[in-house]
């Protein structure tokens, strides 16, 4: 039997059933690597951390100085496995994610006291790549493209961008804005 993992700041789920995300429609979500589905396991957005799989392997970039510690240090999340049966490829635009329009029956629940201190655990074991937020031009060249990309698909304003303060503190110099 093949596994999947879904991270959730909720304890003790014996189903995880579908709800309607930024994909419109509802569905229980998974991904087939632990380490990847544990970076879903504390709220965060797409101008805090860039997440990829890279060849199965999960792979972090930082937006800003920290963005790490910000959203998982000190913040406590509960692993789920579940079977893969009934879960679909292709369904989000995001190749690791999988998605099931049917409830999933939990095999089983691990709780995560400091999602911050996994990451570093296997980052070091080499289960995940963790890129630090970095001043280099080839980082901040990478951020820039990646960032006006996100503003672009999101139909974000400037006026909007105003509004959230990473843009003034972090980002405003380096688009341009």
């Amino acid at each position: 039997m093949q596994y999947l993992y879904h991270a959730s700041h909720q304890p003790g789920l014996t189903v995880l059933l579908p709800h309607a995300s930024t994909h419109g429609e509802a569905y229980v979500y998974a991904i087939s690597n632990p380490v990847t589905a544990l970076l879903f396991g504390a709220p965060k957005d797409d101008f805090d951390l860039l997440i990829d799989e890279e060849a199965g392997l999960p792979v972090l970039w930082e937006c800003y100085p920290g963005a790490l510690e910000q959203v998982y240090q000190h913040k406590s999340c509960f692993l789920y496995t579940v079977s893969a049966q009934g879960f679909l490829e292709g369904k989000t635009g995001w190749e690791p994610e999988l998605v099931s329009p049917s409830p999933a029956l939990v095999l089983q629940e691990e709780t995560i006291p400091d999602i911050l201190v996994k990451l570093l655990e296997q980052a070091e074991k080499g289960l995940c790549v963790l890129h630090r937020y970095s001043q280099d031009e080839q980082y901040q060249s990478f951020l820039r493209d990646e960032l006006s990309e996100r503003i672009e698909a999101f139909g974000l304003t400037p006026e909007r961008l105003q509004q959230d303060p990473r843009f003034p503190q972090y980002f405003n110099k380096l688009l341009g804005l």
